[in-house]
């Protein structure tokens, strides 16, 4: 039996929303779950005694995590595997580069200025080792290997907000730029690296969900998870749904956890919550 904690920000909802089909897929597997909100999850870390713990900003928020969890902590000693879900590796920052430079031995598309790869490279590369490490503070203490799943990358139909919502603004640009790719391949391979060479592991987003560089489908988006077994009123285009959830839970297992799925999944474990819920 792999027993594994996931810790993370509200995105940890889609994983618990899937935890019942996921029992039924993988039964070798034992999954537990502590999820606070973003903030309190990026300043968190292991505490001398082997527990999770993060700042309270005021009562509010320990309500919420104590309401959400059954506790103000989770200890994570006697797990095999922790998975950290909700980092984003500063690619959005990457991303807004683009906005208004074009790489110079790159395509020309009329923007302002430009930047040539090589220190575009130097940029993508020394941010993102200052992330890693800043993602690896507070964990030092787990003595095992981590493996880090991303904030999910947001819902191709984000477009639908711009001009009303900065990041919808920046993916917009950046997915229309010729030279998106490179930026996204350099981010992500040394990405990948730079945890490996801690001895870490990235946890990707599997092609079926993808919907192009830094983009998921919109259908994952449609009834998001909560962290309390709910969902969102609205679609934020950023929070993922239970479907999400089991698809990032399956690459997980098959190729954290060893193990190979029970059988066929029945129903998408979002249609049968809501079956659950009727």
């Amino acid at each position: 039996m792999s027993k594994a904690l996931i810790i993370g920000s509200s995105h940890v909802g889609a994983y618990k929303n899937a935890a019942d089909m996921f029992a039924e897929l993988y039964p070798e597997a034992e999954l537990d779950y502590f999820g606070v909100r973003g903030p309190l999850f990026l300043s968190g870390g292991i505490d001398k005694a082997g527990r999770f713990i993060v700042p309270f900003r005021d009562e509010k928020d320990r309500a919420f995590v104590v309401t959400t969890n059954g506790s103000e902590s989770v200890a994570t000693s006697g797990y095999d595997h922790l998975l950290l879900v909700g980092h984003r590796f500063a690619f959005v920052n990457f991303a807004a580069l683009l906005r208004d430079h074009d790489i110079l031995e790159g395509a020309r598309t009329d923007k302002p200025r430009v930047i040539s790869e090589v220190m575009l490279r130097e940029i993508i590369e020394t941010v993102t080792d200052m992330t890693v490490k800043d993602a690896l503070r507070g964990f030092e203490d787990f003595g095992g290997t981590l493996t880090f799943a991303m904030a999910p990358y947001p819902a191709s139909s984000i477009v639908e907000r711009c001009g009303e919502l900065e990041l919808a603004d920046v993916l917009d640009s950046f997915w229309a730029q010729p030279d998106a790719a490179w930026v996204y391949d350099t981010w992500l391979n040394h990405l990948r690296n730079a945890l490996a060479a801690k001895g870490h592991h990235l946890l990707e987003q599997p092609d079926a969900v993808n919907d192009g560089l830094f983009a998921t489908k919109p259908k994952y988006a449609r009834k998001a998870a909560t962290l309390n077994d709910g969902t969102l009123g609205k679609k934020d285009h950023r929070h993922m749904n239970a479907d999400y959830g089991l698809a990032m839970l399956s690459v997980f297992a098959e190729t954290r956890l060893g193990l190979t799925p029970q059988g066929a999944m029945r129903t998408s474990p979002q249609k049968k919550k809501k079956e659950r819920i009727a």
